[in-house]
């Protein structure tokens, strides 16, 4: 006769599988090992992607920690239509503009400061701020870099 069993309890063995992260870069190092030509490029283009991106992320940077009055409309309102030139100039005179072989054109870069401006200020009637709830710079700095090439070279005024 069996005893009686109030409470049945099944152990199952805990089964850890083993997790396995794979990056892009380390996929394409591995393709490009294995003989795929084409992951060699990808590989290639990421990697001078990320350098452009920490340059990027530096100039944003220091551009940031600057302390210019002619930034700000009054208060806590960033000029971006000021800034927008003084960006430009920066990105290009560090010479992150070069990968793409092209110059600043300067003779869009009212218009461009303009509609950039118009776009933050008057129609989200907000911008990129930080905790403290001044004007974040380095992320403005990449807006603006964004914008110069996303709206400005290819939709923006002639």
């Amino acid at each position: 006769m069996l005893p009686e069993l109030t409470f049945l309890t099944i152990l199952v063995p805990a089964v850890e599988e083993a997790t396995h992260t794979v990056t892009m870069t380390g996929f394409f190092e591995r393709e490009c090992k294995s003989g795929r030509q084409s992951a060699c490029e990808r590989l290639r283009d990421l990697e001078e992607g990320l350098v452009v991106q920490e340059k990027l992320n530096r100039l944003s940077g220091e551009f940031g920690s600057r302390e210019d009055e002619h930034i700000m409309l009054s208060g806590r309102k960033p000029d971006l239509q000021a800034v927008y030139p003084l960006v430009m100039r920066d990105y290009f005179a560090s010479g992150a503009g070069e990968e793409d072989r092209e110059m600043l054109a300067e003779e869009r870069l009212p218009e461009c400061a303009r509609h950039y401006h118009n776009y933050w200020i008057n129609k989200k009637l907000w911008w990129p701020t930080a905790d403290d709830g001044t004007p974040d710079w380095p992320a403005i700095y990449l807006y603006i870099v964004d914008h110069y090439y996303g709206y400005c070279l290819k939709k923006g005024p002639s």
